[in-house]
């Protein structure tokens, strides 16, 4: 382990059976990979995480890639783009690392994507959804997650059609990623002729949201929007359901973690909660062997799980087909080549994207049980 994961993680890995590929007689394809690790939003990159390890053990235990195993190798951002751009710098400047996996949260993201660019290291983040993110050309980075313009689209169309509600109040956490999501939705709710009756940001970290929900009752609100992650979310749940108010609430993929249904006091109080989930690997065939034995080892596979499982396989295809580390030359076969993997098929635009992605409402009912609703 390196020296970015404290010694309560590295137990952690341990007792979960995490094993990092240490035949040092091989020259390893060396994997870094960048997310929350501690501090409050850790759910994000233990999915991460473990999707990522499971896969380059899948695919050591198959022979590896030409015989090379992958070794994943953990840097903590903590959600933190400016700790984000340290660890950037500190993966560039070690040179060793063959391509970067992550960053997790959209405001790292944003942050890192240059640096990577200009050492033309190849970045593939399995969750952030922002739109700028993919909007300024860069070659060698790549999402295995949809985009907030398709995730907005299914809230505000649920919203709007499916709940039919008039008096909608928008809320989000002042991040990148859930301010630009919830400007987003309302304009698409204003295209529908749904003009949001509150649109108000609530600061990370907030835990009381009784007054909040008292100016939403006194507005008459009739759904609730809030672009966050689970722990806020997941606190507006909870109060909502101590104060016994049917307001509908609608939110996004943030809160497809476990954890949302300890923040909320139990899986009955979030079975109701609308989830938006760019395509979920529970209703995908070439997802199922993969999603029981990771079951069977007890591990969490709803959210990103997959898609940094998918990542992976992606890196590795990409090697094993040009039998090369070149990282320009990897990204140059991606751009042009449709990959397989526990996804489904996979291709990218010329600006990263995947092709032919999308977002679907869900409820989360029970761990690692995420339902996508009829359309």
């Amino acid at each position: 382990m390196n020296k970015f994961i404290n010694l309560t993680f590295s137990i952690f890995l341990v007792v979960c059976n995490v094993i990092y590929a240490n035949d040092r007689s091989l020259p390893n394809i060396k994997l870094a990979l960048v997310g929350p690790l501690n501090g409050i939003y850790s759910a994000y990159g233990t999915q991460v995480l473990s999707g990522a390890v499971r896969a380059a053990n899948d695919i050591n235990a198959a022979g590896g890639i030409k015989g090379l195993q992958i070794e994943i190798v953990p840097f903590d951002d903590q959600c933190n783009p400016d700790l984000a751009i340290k660890q950037a710098e500190e993966i560039v400047k070690n040179g060793s690392f063959n391509a970067v996996i992550g960053h997790v949260c959209s405001a790292a993201t944003l942050a890192v994507s240059n640096i990577y660019a200009r050492a033309n290291i190849l970045l593939i983040t399995p969750t952030a959804t922002n739109d700028k993110i993919t909007e300024r050309s860069i070659s060698t980075l790549f999402r295995m997650s949809g985009t907030d313009q398709q995730q907005s689209s299914v809230a505000a169309n649920f919203i709007a059609k499916r709940l039919k509600s008039k008096r909608v109040a928008i809320l989000h956490d002042q991040d990148l990623y859930s301010k630009d999501l919830a400007d987003t939705v309302s304009e698409k709710l204003l295209q529908q002729e749904v003009v949001p009756i509150l649109y108000q940001g609530i600061a990370r970290g907030t835990r009381n949201f009784t007054s909040i929900i008292k100016k939403l009752k006194s507005l008459n609100a009739d759904a609730i929007y809030f672009a966050g992650l689970y722990p806020e979310v997941g606190h507006l749940a909870k109060t909502l359901n101590v104060l016994q108010l049917q307001i509908p609430l609608i939110t996004s993929d943030g809160a497809a973690v476990n954890k949302f249904i300890n923040v909320v006091g139990n899986a009955d109080n979030t079975n109701s909660i609308i989830i938006t989930f760019s395509d979920n690997p529970q209703d995908l065939v070439s997802s199922k062997t993969v999603i029981n034995a990771m079951r069977n080892d007890n591990l969490e596979t709803i959210g990103y799980v997959l898609y940094a499982y998918a990542a992976v396989q992606v890196i590795a295809k990409a090697i094993d087909n040009t039998n090369t580390t070149d990282n320009v030359t990897l990204a140059n076969w991606l751009h042009q080549h449709e990959v397989d993997t526990v996804l489904g098929k996979k291709s990218w635009d010329t600006n990263g994207n995947i092709i032919d992605s999308k977002f679907n409402a869900c409820i989360l009912q029970g761990e690692n049980n995420l339902v996508s609703l009829s359309k």
